[in-house]
């Protein structure tokens, strides 16, 4: 289909070339072999009238207009995969839709196995993609390549609408036959103790409690960084480790790997977790039905932990070990 004599399917090339900026890894993108997405570059240079990439040195770099386009472009391809998509209705029991989602792996134990769960009983045959969180997770997000998102305030994308999902608090876990999970966590024995840190994002992003951390007088000594939160377990066995994480994944690995859960005593605020789509599919009945699944989810979440107890192997620490978060920690907790 032509507009304006371009060819509409060289859109979806200018655009792999204008993300990539590099003939190769355009190519790579679009399945097609380097002269095809050669020629597609002389057609646009032609139509344009601009070199839209230009080689300088090693590298190749976009030109004034070739940034120009870069948002329109991308804009409009997302426009027509919306107009593509549009159906009168929307039937979740018959839907084979497949639902790209990216979040940390704490998201995908806690929350998403539940939402998968309950979407195996009310749409059978839809499919889930579930992807880490990576600095590329931005440029997915605009592309539509990743058409949800579950992170917390500070790794949300800027532009595209969102909302508070679920809450959770922070507890500590230790092996179970560590010294501390017979004596409990002070203050003291945490700061003096060793920790495992967990810096997720494929781009060693910080998680949420060791950026708060960071922002106090004492800091904690973290002698193993593990890129994902499920690795904690492993490394926590048979030493006198301290791992600080989410609440409801120390619970998890407490009962599934025999460690123990300890109050923290720092006095850390609770986080929010936030979801986020793409702005161009705020009207796509799809979409919008595993919002209300998520947000259902969330709700059923928050009420079971609302009624549980204490889970068994739980040790609390003194009050008075306890130390409150400083002023300026707890402004930056706003998540």
């Amino acid at each position: 289909m032509r507009f304006n004599k371009l060819d509409l399917n060289q859109l979806v090339v200018l655009d792999a070339l204008l993300s990539t900026r590099s003939v190769g890894k355009a190519a790579e993108r679009l399945f097609l072999s380097q002269p095809a997405t050669s020629c597609s570059l002389s057609r646009l240079r032609e139509y344009f009238e601009d070199d839209l990439l230009v080689a300088v040195g090693k590298t190749q770099v976009l030109t004034p207009l070739a940034l120009e386009l870069i948002k329109p472009v991308r804009d409009v391809l997302l426009q027509i995969q919306t107009i593509t998509r549009a159906r009168p209705s929307f039937d979740p029991a018959t839907s084979s839709r497949r639902f790209i989602i990216e979040s940390s792996d704490y998201v995908i134990s806690v929350f998403l196995s539940r939402v998968i769960r309950r979407a195996a009983e009310l749409a059978p045959l839809m499919q889930f993609d579930l992807r880490a969180i990576s600095p590329q997770t931005p440029e997915h997000l605009e592309s539509g390549e990743a058409e949800l998102l579950i992170a917390p305030e500070f790794a949300k994308v800027p532009g595209h609408p969102s909302e508070p999902l679920f809450q959770d608090t922070f507890s500590c876990l230790v092996c179970s036959d560590s010294a501390l999970a017979r004596t409990g966590l002070t203050a003291e024995s945490y700061f003096d103790g060793a920790h495992i840190g967990v810096e997720w994002g494929g781009g060693r992003r910080l998680t949420f409690d060791a950026r708060l951390l960071a922002t106090g007088k004492r800091t904690r000594r973290q002698d193993v960084i593990a890129p994902s939160f499920t690795l904690v377990p492993a490394l926590l066995s048979g030493t006198d480790r301290i791992a600080t994480l989410p609440t409801r994944l120390a619970q998890q690995m407490a009962q599934r790997f025999g460690l123990q859960r300890l109050d923290c005593p720092i006095d850390l605020p609770a986080f929010s977790e936030h979801l986020q789509w793409q702005k161009y599919q705020e009207s796509d009945p799809a979409i919008a039905w595993l919002r209300e699944l998520l947000r259902d989810t969330a709700r059923q979440l928050t009420s079971v932990a609302s009624a549980e107890a204490p889970c068994a192997g739980h040790t609390a620490s003194a009050p008075a070990d306890r130390v409150k978060a400083s002023p300026a920690r707890k402004r930056s907790a706003k998540a």
